[in-house]
């Protein structure tokens, strides 16, 4: 088991995971988009859904050692990056499930 990083931060692996989450999304709306019960709803349920929004980690930005006063926040505040993260990508998703249920564990 790995530890979670307490600042909540991501992987740089989670762009292909919610790529290919999105790809997923496509691949199954359009398959059940032609079956009966689609006129009943669709429910999309995430037992395991992380924030909307997570700032993606780096490690080792520079080798260049922190100035006087540590390092330069606005140099660092360019090099950041932020995903969408699954509920989001969901949300936001061209063909809109009736119901969506998301579970997260915040510990």
């Amino acid at each position: 088991m790995t530890k979670k990083p307490k600042d909540r931060s991501v992987g740089p692996w989670e762009k292909d995971k919610l790529d290919a989450l999105g790809r997923y999304l496509t691949f199954y709306t359009a398959v059940l988009k032609n079956q009966d019960h689609w006129l009943r709803g669709t429910i999309f349920v995430d037992a395991f859904a992380g924030p909307g929004l997570s700032r993606v980690r780096t490690k080792g930005r520079t080798n260049e050692p922190p100035g006087l006063f540590g390092p330069d926040p606005e140099s660092d505040k360019a090099e950041t990056e932020f995903l969408k993260g699954s509920p989001r990508v969901v949300a936001r998703h061209p063909q809109p499930f009736h119901r969506v249920y998301f579970f997260s564990s915040v510990i």
